[in-house]
C-alpha cells in the first residue's frame, strides 16, 4: 500500500510538497468508519455465539472482511505529493498520478452543503477539485478524509489558479463547471442511506438466520 514518500516511483520525480490530513479530520473519518466496524462486530458475534458451519460461516467471514477493509479505507494514512510535473494521490496500490500540465484550476469549498440545505443548518465538509481545461475533475479530495486547512495549502502550493468558496451547494458549483461534481458528491445522503440500508439488511438477515437455527 502506498503510504510514504519512499514508495513514490522515481519516474514521477522528487517530492516538492507533501500533505497529510491533520488530526482534526479524524472525527469525520471515525464517523464514516463506524458502520463498517459495526458490521464486523455483529459478524464476529454471530460466529462466536452460534458457530455456523459451511456457507454461512464463509458469508459471515466475508462480511467481517468487507467491514474491516471499508473501515481501513477511511482510517488508513492518506498522502498527496506535488512533484515538478505531477500531483500524486496515494491509493491501495501505488499512486494516482495527474500531470500538472492537465490542471487549469483548483477549486476548493470550505463547506460543501447538501443539495438542498436545511434552513439554519451549517453541516458540510471541505472538498477540493483539480480541474482540467475542459472543466472536468482530474482529481478529487473529499472532506471525509481531508481537512479544509490542508486542502487550502495544497491548492496554493499547486500553483494553479485557485477558486475558493466558503460555502456552496453542488448546484452552485455546476453553474460554473457543469461537469465537475460527480453524482456521489451531489447526493451523499443517498449514498449513505443506501449503504446503511444494505448494512442493516445484511445484519438483520444473518441475525435472523443465527437465532432461528441451532448451533452446528
Amino acid at each position: 500500500m502506498a503510504e510514504t514518500i519512499r514508495q513514490i516511483p522515481a519516474k514521477y520525480g522528487a517530492p516538492e510538497h507533501v500533505f497529510h490530513p491533520r488530526m482534526g479530520s479524524y472525527g469525520r473519518r471515525l464517523g464514516a468508519a463506524l458502520p463498517p466496524l459495526l458490521l464486523v462486530v455483529v459478524a464476529v458475534f454471530l460466529i462466536g455465539y452460534r458457530r455456523p458451519a459451511g456457507p454461512a460461516m464463509g458469508v459471515l467471514l466475508l462480511l467481517a472482511l468487507v467491514g474491516l477493509v471499508t473501515a481501513y479505507a477511511y482510517l488508513r494514512p492518506a498522502l498527496v505529493v506535488l512533484t515538478a510535473h505531477y500531483v500524486l494521490l496515494s491509493r491501495w496500490v501505488g499512486f494516482r498520478a495527474v500531470p500538472r500540465e492537465r490542471i487549469a484550476q483548483v477549486v476548493t469549498v470550505r463547506t460543501l452543503l447538501a443539495a438542498r440545505p436545511r434552513s439554519g443548518g451549517s453541516r458540510g465538509r471541505p472538498c477540493l477539485w483539480f480541474v482540467t481545461p475542459a472543466g472536468r475533475s482530474a482529481l478529487f479530495l473529499d472532506g471525509t478524509v481531508w481537512d479544509a486547512r490542508t486542502l487550502d495549502e495544497l491548492a496554493r502550493a499547486s500553483g494553479a489558479q485557485h477558486v475558493n468558496f466558503q460555502r456552496a451547494t453542488p448546484a452552485q458549483l455546476t453553474e460554473h463547471w457543469p461537469r465537475l461534481v460527480a453524482w456521489r458528491v451531489r447526493y451523499p445522503r443517498v449514498r449513505y442511506v443506501a449503504a446503511s440500508c444494505a448494512l442493516i439488511a445484511a445484519v438483520a438477515l444473518f441475525a435472523w438466520w443465527a437465532f432461528t437455527r441451532g448451533p452446528a
